[in-house]
Formats: C-alpha cells, structure tokens, sequence
C-alpha cells in the first residue's frame, strides 16, 4: 500500500506543475481502481472509459487545489472513483445500482447464503498476480494464489458484499473509509467483512494451514 507522505510528495509536485507526475499516481492506484470501477460497471471497456473519467476527475482536482493535503487520499480518490462508477452505471443502465439493498443482521442471515453461491474455486484467473517485495519467494508463491482465491471469491458475490470486501483487501482501505466511501455505518461495514472473512477463512482452511493464512485472512 503506498504511503499519504509518498502521495503528498507526488500532489506537490504536480500543484507546482510537473503535471507528468500524475502518471505516478494513475500508475500506483490504476489495477485496485480499475478491480473496484468494475464490481460496479460488469463491463471491461465501459469500466476503463469510466476509471479514465475517475482519473481526469482527479487531476483537475488536484490541479485547482480543491483536494486539501490534511484529508487522506486514499479516501478522497476512491471516493472519486466510486461515485463516478455509481453515476455511470444509474445514467446507462434501468437497474437501480443500490449497495445498501440487503442488510444483513442476525435475525434474517442465513449461514452460506450468497456467500458461496456462485463460486468456482478451479476457475480461478492466474493472469491475476498480487506480488509482495517484502516476503520470500516461497511465501510470494502461495501468497498469490491464495490472493487469486480471495479475487475471485470476491468477484463471485453480491454486489453488497463484493464492493465491500474489494475495498477492503484490494484497495486497502480501512473500516472507516470504507464507510465514509460509501456513507454505510462503520458498524455494517464490519458486520458485512466479518460474515464473508468467516466463510471465506473456511474455504481456505482447505488449501492452506491457519499459520499460512495469518497475514492474508
């Protein structure tokens, strides 16, 4: 994940206007943005016009300083991205994108429904690689595939619970953003990661060890 010093850096650099070091951000924040832009488009192309508007978005924003350095920005820009997708996908399509459209409580939650329903795990797409510099090349291997696992697990489930998670383990983002992203209370934003973290730990635990899983689950 990089760090808000790293992106502040870049912002000032781009304020004083090197405006080609705006690439540095499309390059650091363009593969978690597009994963997210697509949860909610479903559509390759249309979600690359629609992330390239997301980007252009952000540099104007940047540029006329309405982005302020104290906010952090990774909640500003996912932010962007988002609500760009959501405007995008109510404009063009007759079904009503609505992320709140099922809560999920304990009275009406029923064990393995819509958390497993659609899942293939030998489907799974090995053109996805998540890399981490800092562990072993043994640790890197099984690391990826069971990032691929968590993908496409998260690609398989309801919108309300896909978005979530894709913010959570793709984006990086924490339970607070998430919330502030999406205007959901923090409270659901847990309930919602705890239920699929559970049957996703689960599905795993059939791979993998518990030691092994520690840093990804």
């Amino acid at each position: 994940m990089f760090s808000q010093e790293s992106d502040i850096e870049t912002i000032k650099k781009i304020q004083s206007g090197d405006i080609n070091a705006f690439g540095d951000i499309v390059e650091r924040y363009k593969d978690s943005a597009y994963s997210l832009t697509l949860k909610i488009i479903r559509n390759k192309d249309e979600a690359e016009d629609t992330l390239q508007e997301a980007f252009i978005k952000l540099f104007r924003a940047i540029v006329d300083k309405k982005y302020e350095t104290k906010a952090k920005f990774s909640t500003y820009f996912y932010t962007i991205v988002y609500n760009t997708a959501v405007d995008y996908y109510r404009k063009f399509t007759s079904k009503r994108f609505n992320i709140t459209s099922i809560d999920i409580t304990d009275a009406n939650f029923k064990e393995g429904d819509e958390l497993m329903r659609g899942f293939q795990e030998n489907k799974i797409d090995d053109s996805i690689v998540f890399e981490d510099s800092r562990l072993s090349p043994e640790k890197n291997a099984y690391g990826n595939e069971i990032n691929q696992i968590i993908y496409k697990y998260i690609n398989s489930i309801p919108e309300h619970y896909s978005i979530i998670l894709n913010m959570y383990y793709i984006n990086q983002l924490s339970h607070n953003e998430i919330s502030e992203i999406l205007k959901i209370p923090e409270g659901t934003i847990k309930n919602r990661i705890f239920r699929a973290k559970e049957k996703l730990k689960k599905l795993l635990l059939s791979n993998y060890s518990e030691e092994e899983l520690l840093e990804y689950i």
